[in-house]
């Protein structure tokens, strides 16, 4: 799976660059626990993690005997809380109509889906959180119709975004915050139909490649171990 995400970086940054943890920092992630049956692994997004149960062992029961159990007396409100708790395990590492999916929780209508949870009718995901209608996303979350993008946050129809959030129609930029319709800017915010800006300031194309090679390489610096 690094390999995918090796390949989002150097799509998002221009230049290859190696996966590292960093690039997930702040990400709620699905922990690693074990089934309450089994004592298999399972991952868990939140809830329970004393009482999990694999969506898969619930679908192998229902293959045999069922999840039904014996009629007994139910005389008071002990009685009653008492049978649930027997039966209520919480479901872990949950997926519908999804395929490829590892070490993840609450996937739907999704393929290849890594350590993620929360993810929507979305394609090669990877160390993210409540996507919807994405592809090639890594460390990000809240985000909507977005594209190769790294640490992109509550954002739609982005995409090569490195650093962005609260943003809508971003392309190939970084570190930008509340921004519209803008392409190849650099820690910008609060900007509408720009491009080649950088701290909202206007640069010559020249000068701006000029400098984003300057933050790649400070990003590569920075955020690799």
């Amino acid at each position: 799976m690094n390999k995918v995400g090796d390949y989002i970086l150097e799509q998002v940054l221009g230049e290859p660059v190696y996966f590292s943890e960093k690039f997930v920092e702040g990400i709620p992630l699905p922990e690693k626990a074990k089934s309450y049956i089994s004592g298999k692994e399972v991952w868990v997004a939140s809830g329970e993690k004393d009482k999990l149960i694999s969506q898969q062992e619930v679908a192998d029961k229902f293959k045999g005997e069922g999840w039904m159990r014996e009629k007994r007396s139910m005389e008071t409100m002990r009685d009653i809380l008492q049978a649930w708790q027997e039966i209520n395990h919480e479901v872990a590492s949950r997926s519908v109509n999804s395929a490829e999916v590892e070490e993840s929780d609450g996937i739907y209508n999704s393929q290849g889906v890594y350590r993620s949870s929360s993810i929507f009718d979305s394609k090669n995901i990877m160390w993210s959180y409540k996507l919807f209608d994405c592809q090639y996303m890594l460390g990000s979350r809240d985000d909507s119709a977005c594209s190769f993008g790294a640490r992109v946050k509550e954002s739609v129809y982005c995409s090569h975004c490195f650093e962005v959030s609260w943003s809508h129609k971003v392309s190939r930029s970084m570190f930008i915050h509340d921004c519209t319709d803008v392409t190849e800017c650099l820690f910008c915010a609060h900007l509408r139909s720009k491009k080649y800006c950088v701290a909202n300031m206007q640069l010559e194309e020249k000068e701006y490649f000029r400098v984003k090679k300057m933050v790649v390489e400070w990003i590569k610096q920075n955020y690799l171990d």
